[in-house]
């Protein structure tokens, strides 16, 4: 739409050079150029007559920092820890308010849990926190699942293999298997499958061997060893089953169970008996 033109059937010259300029780009542009600058003229002179702006600015800037502070410096008023037994809560306890003391805050969620994560009987967390000061952790601990006798400590292992703690002696830690053996702390998973296998005759192992690198010996309270196949290992524990339940008496004077040759199996007794008595038991245990 042309704003210039005019009904005027002979328009003045000036009329008409103005109306030709119109259609010049440039002409457009600088007419807008023109209308910015006395607006904001225009502006600053009457709609902020009455307002300073660096000092509205610093305003926002102290409201910024406020909010910052309000988000980096809370104020802790209770603690909550799930998932975790009393000793480790404590531990995650102390750890969280010695963090609130290092200027804890809602923005260093992140780092506080990567500190409970470090805790050796932490398998993972998350922490969260409200506006009224409460901290809530939710833990997942690792379970002790087995002792390492190692280099003359007992090292208390999850099942993973990873160290929980380390013990200076045994006291304590009966309930869990006794692991010996070089590199046996990398078959944690074949033990437990192994424990599992064993079943009530449990209570009765002494500690498992991992021989060799390569199988097991399980040694018995009563002095009894059962050396277990590299190979075929479902059927050496079910002859050592047998043996265990049907053979109370024979036990005591027995050795050694060698079941590394399954199908021929060798019983070693305290005090040779006669060549029948060993025949009988041998083929009884064989099947």
């Amino acid at each position: 739409m042309n704003l210039l033109k005019s009904n005027d059937p002979a328009p003045s010259r000036l009329y008409y050079k103005i109306n030709r300029l119109y259609y010049r780009l440039w002409f457009r542009l600088a007419l807008m150029i023109v209308f910015l600058v006395v607006s904001i003229f225009l502006s600053k002179n009457f709609l902020y007559k009455d307002i300073d702006l660096n000092a509205e600015i610093r305003f926002l800037s102290e409201e910024s920092s406020a909010i910052y502070k309000g988000l980096t410096e809370l104020s802790i008023t209770r603690i909550l820890v799930k998932g975790a037994q009393e000793s480790l809560k404590k531990e995650i306890i102390a750890l969280v308010e010695s963090s609130a003391t290092e200027g804890f805050s809602a923005l260093k969620a992140q780092a506080l849990r990567a500190k409970i994560e470090d805790i050796k009987k932490v398998k993972k967390a998350s922490v969260k926190f409200s506006t009224d000061g409460l901290v809530i952790v939710n833990v997942i601990e690792r379970k002790e699942a087995v002792v390492f006798f190692n280099n003359d400590l007992y090292e208390v292992l999850d099942g993973n293999g990873v160290i929980l703690s380390i013990k200076q002696n045994y006291e304590g830690l009966s309930s869990f298997p006794l692991l010996v053996g070089k590199d046996a702390s990398k078959n944690i998973n074949a033990l437990l499958a192994l424990v599992k296998e064993i079943g009530s005759y449990q209570s009765e192992v002494l500690y498992y061997e991992w021989v060799g690198e390569r199988r097991w010996d399980i040694h018995m309270k009563s002095e009894l060893v059962f050396k277990l196949p590299e190979d075929n290992l479902n059927k050496g524990l079910k002859v050592m089953r047998i043996f265990l339940g049907k053979t109370n008496k024979l036990s005591k004077t027995v050795v050694t169970v060698d079941l590394r040759n399954i199908d021929k199996p060798i019983i070693r007794f305290r005090k040779p008996p006669s060549v029948e008595y060993i025949g009988k038991n041998a083929r009884r245990l064989a099947g």
